[in-house]
């Protein structure tokens, strides 16, 4: 049974994740009727939409679960580095300026830590997960391996409260510019948007970062501005019909939900098992091989 004090916190996890995803599922909704108007890629799998969606609604409780240690790590951080190095300002103009260095910051967190999980064997088997999404469209958007937001939570958006004292409806605009840009960047949605194609992150622009055409591969890192694609050299501009294949180049696919939150331990397990059966395979050739000579002796 629950103590007195442990239902309502319960109560409360439960409220935020069934807002959380009730908002998730108007904002798929909206995406997919785009979708179906201006379409990238026709008939795509309805299955595969189903799919994604319902490992949204687990990815979220999930992460609303780890919520409190998430802020028990940033606050342990923050306060162990003398948080708050920098007082942003929080009226008029100045809390302007104040949205705009956050969501600088922000970004480029979110780009390093982009390259990171392209860069690092033990980030892209948890990063992967995502990529495996043969049909990119509104519903990939919460396809993250869960452990990810852990990762997120305790040590990359604690670095913005070392950065700066800031107040917390600053960060709360921010975070829902990011949360619509990162819907309007995985959609189906053929959308040419000419010269700005890389001012901000868009469906095409992050197509290219899905592709499953080797050329492709390590470019379009940027959750929001390519300003650092265009700083770093990880830019890909794309032509005006560029609209690959996405998915991963094995083609590789989560078989279940629980292949899904437990995918970097069943893809390493598949590796093993492929090698086991490998070396049996060799094994069993060598003895027919060993069989067929004292025959013919």
């Amino acid at each position: 049974m629950f103590a007195s004090g442990q239902f309502p916190e319960l109560l409360n996890h439960v409220r935020h994740w069934l807002g959380g995803f009730a908002l998730a599922l108007v904002m798929m909704g909206v995406g997919a009727a785009l979708e179906r108007r201006w379409p990238a890629e026709l008939l795509q799998s309805r299955a595969g939409m189903r799919f994604n969606v319902v490992y949204a609604a687990l990815y979220m409780a999930l992460a609303e679960a780890m919520r409190p240690l998430m802020a028990m790590a940033s606050v342990a951080i923050i306060n162990a580095l003398g948080g708050g190095w920098v007082v942003l300002a929080s009226r008029g103009w100045g809390a302007l300026a104040s949205m705009v260095v956050v969501l600088l910051t922000f970004d480029v967190l979110e780009y390093a830590f982009h390259r990171l999980q392209h860069a690092w064997p033990v980030l892209w088997k948890l990063h992967s997960l995502h990529h495996s999404a043969a049909e990119l469209n509104v519903t990939v958007t919460f396809r993250h391996h869960w452990f990810e937001v852990l990762l997120k939570g305790c040590l990359l958006y604690p670095v913005v409260g070392v950065l700066f004292k800031v107040e917390p409806w600053i960060v709360g605009v921010t975070a829902v510019i990011f949360m619509f840009a990162n819907y309007f960047a995985h959609m189906n949605l053929r959308i040419d948007l000419g010269r700005f194609t890389t001012w901000v992150n868009n469906p095409q622009y992050h197509r290219l970062h899905h592709s499953n055409r080797t050329e492709h591969f390590d470019h379009n890192f940027t959750q929001l501005l390519p300003l650092w694609d265009h700083l770093f050299g990880t830019l890909w501009v794309p032509s005006k019909h560029e609209w690959p294949a996405t998915g991963l180049h094995d083609g590789a696919q989560p078989r279940s939900l629980l292949g899904a939150l437990s995918w970097p331990l069943r893809s390493q397990a598949g590796r093993i098992l492929g090698n086991a059966r490998a070396a049996h395979r060799f094994a069993a050739r060598q003895t027919d091989d060993h069989g067929g000579h004292d025959e013919h002796a």
